[in-house]
């Protein structure tokens, strides 16, 4: 048994033979299971990925190579191995351990990566960097899901062509991204993880044969199968396929690395692993339930923290309006690779043929949809707040400039949490009002939810509708199938001054205007782009104090608005354009930053000057 807390870097490794690598690697998943049990975090991937990484930091050299690993989401065992695991009950804390690589955590993490397909680009990048003298190995790890994007392609495209330069990119296949990986790259994938024979035929001849016999073989089979016919898309790229290989057999990866460590030209490893291995439960989890989790019970799996009735998410929320809508009309909607974190299940089941969920590609989503209106069918995008930053051309001129009726449900607006600084949803708003024709808006409760769903579907313009990753009260038996109008509402009158957001922080705010008694005009605000103008004039002329909450950043706001038109005696709680939100809980980053309860009374009392 290995005290994981104990380990301060991966030299240890040099020393262990092969059967004692593999009881490290059991005990690195008991350590990330019960860890993340507490903590909450990407469980599946993380287990699936160890054999790999312990190989990776015994055949190369930890202290001068790099390794670049795509999304975060599989970098925990290489935090172990670099000294962190004593700090693992911080994991996603506020103040503790990044739940993906970060700078300022430690040297060896030389590749923030939050958003995936971006290895393979920022291995080229360091590759010509260290020019072509350079010694050291550079080395990508990259998922079968993430290697579809079209970033991944250029950069495959790109590096293809370096004969004189020697990356190493590592293919961690475990047929998953968040969920089923799907298209038709995943069927040539298949091809290769199928020929099982092959794989243990392979095994035993790497295990047993010198290298140079083996790289022979292998450049033989390349000669022949090259001057027959090209099945192989990475060859054809120009790299030198390797695989697939074993990637939960120590042996076996351990010799395949072994043997395209001084290889020339660029390789590709194809390595075969299993997703949540070691914990059954994530084993045979083929949704991507155990993909990212909250806190859980490691026995049965269930997370600790139980919903109460009638307590549903946002994403919830949204499935719901969906599948009611869809039963009076016909529409198509499409999700980049987010069916299960946005929980599209049941609109899936219900509708299989009008769910299409195109992979980690949110710039054909965009696309896509633009075009399916344009042949005659409505088309509702949805994505996380953060990934549609990755679309922004094909929102802006495929959507936008020509006005097409496409709908963008944008979910996970505002703080996210623990996910930290490259997922927050707080630069939607400023990206999609730089655009034209477009509308904005955000529900401010589950009614209005669906109300904005089932309007967007009787307007012609493209609208973007966002919503947090938070839950609300919504009793699914009483959810009214109504438009909500696009305009704004008061919510409560009051003389001394105005506030307004939009949002379902305007509970919160109804609340405490009151429960302390305040003679405040709240204003919802839903309509974010373009304003409602009637109701703009309206509150000008009131020549009040007026504080506009928002959770983004300050350029595109409704505040940049209401400055821009030269609204009076105007202040604001939002987010400064430098702020970089770290990681935490949501509440934790709403007190940093000045949206608690207690925050806000506060600023109202001063500003409107209430004792």
């Amino acid at each position: 048994m290995f005290d994981i807390t104990n380990i301060t870097d991966p030299s240890f490794l040099a020393n262990l033979k092969y059967k004692e690598k593999e009881q490290l690697a059991t005990d690195i998943r008991t350590f990330l299971i019960n860890n993340i049990a507490k903590t909450g975090g990407h469980l599946a991937s993380n287990l699936g990925i160890v054999e790999l990484v312990i190989a990776l930091y015994s055949v190369f050299d930890y202290q001068n190579d790099k390794f670049i690993y795509d999304v975060g989401h599989q970098c925990y065992v290489h935090k172990i191995l670099t000294g962190r695991a004593k700090d693992f009950s911080t994991l996603r804390q506020k103040d503790g351990l990044s739940g993906y690589i970060s700078y300022k955590e430690s040297p060896y993490d030389v590749w923030e990566s939050g958003h995936s397909s971006t290895s393979i680009s920022a291995l080229a990048g360091y590759l010509i960097a260290g020019g072509k003298s350079n010694k050291h190995k550079l080395i990508a790890v990259i998922g079968d899901s993430s290697i579809v994007n079209g970033i991944s392609f250029e950069a495959l495209n790109y590096l293809g062509t370096l004969k004189e330069y020697h990356p190493i990119i590592i293919l961690n296949d475990n047929k998953m991204g968040i969920s089923k990986s799907v298209g038709s790259l995943n069927k040539v994938f298949d091809k290769l993880r199928s020929k099982k024979v092959l794989i243990k035929s392979k095994k035993v001849l790497n295990n047993s044969l010198p290298k140079f016999i083996t790289n022979s073989f292998h450049h033989l089979k390349r000669a022949i199968k090259g001057y027959i016919q090209h099945d192989n898309i990475f060859e054809d790229l120009g790299f030198d396929y390797y695989g697939p290989v074993d990637g939960n057999n120590i042996k076996s990866i351990t010799k395949a690395l072994e043997r395209i460590k001084d290889l020339e030209g660029p390789v590709i490893l194809h390595v075969i692993t299993e997703k949540g291995k070691g914990y059954k439960l994530a084993e045979d989890d083929d949704i991507g339930i155990y993909h990212g989790v909250e806190p859980f019970n490691p026995k049965t799996g269930k997370p600790l923290k139980i919903k109460r009735p009638n307590i549903h998410s946002y994403s919830e929320i949204v499935c719901e309006a969906l599948c009611r809508l869809r039963e009076k009309e016909e529409f198509y909607v499409i999700t980049p690779a987010t069916k299960v974190g946005a929980q599209l299940e049941k609109f899936s089941k219900l509708y299989p043929e009008h769910l299409i969920d195109v992979g980690i590609a949110e710039e054909h989503a965009a696309v896509m949809a633009s075009g399916l209106v344009l042949g005659g069918k409505r088309s509702i995008v949805l994505m996380y707040s953060t990934f549609s930053q990755r679309a922004y051309d094909y929102f802006l001129n495929d959507i936008a400039r020509p006005n097409i009726p496409v709908i963008i449900g944008l979910d996970r607006a505002g703080i996210v949490g623990h996910d930290g600084s490259t997922h927050q949803g707080i630069y939607d708003i400023a990206m999609f009002s730089s655009m034209p024709n477009i509308m904005i808006c955000e529900p401010a409760s589950a009614n209005e939810v669906v109300g904005l769903f089932k309007t967007a579907l009787n307007i012609n313009k493209p609208i973007v509708i966002r919503y947090p990753r938070r839950n609300t009260i919504c009793d699914f038996n009483t959810l009214e199938v109504k438009e909500t109008p696009l305009k704004w509402d008061i919510m409560h009158e009051g003389k001394k001054g105005i506030v307004i957001a939009h949002g379902p922080i305007l509970n919160r705010l109804l609340k405490l205007i009151i429960s302390n008694d305040l003679d405040l005009m709240l204003v919802n605000a839903r309509l974010i782009k373009p304003i409602d103008y009637t109701m703009f004039d309206y509150l000008k002329n009131l020549n009040l104090k007026t504080l506009i909450i928002e959770e983004v950043i300050c350029s595109g706001s409704l505040y940049d608005k209401f400055l821009e038109l030269n609204y009076p005696n105007l202040s604001k709680i939002n987010f400064d354009v430098d702020d970089v939100i770290p990681h935490g809980s949501i509440e934790e980053m709403l007190d940093l930053y000045g949206f608690s309860d207690q925050n806000i009374l506060k600023e109202m009392k001063r500003l409107y000057e209430i004792r």
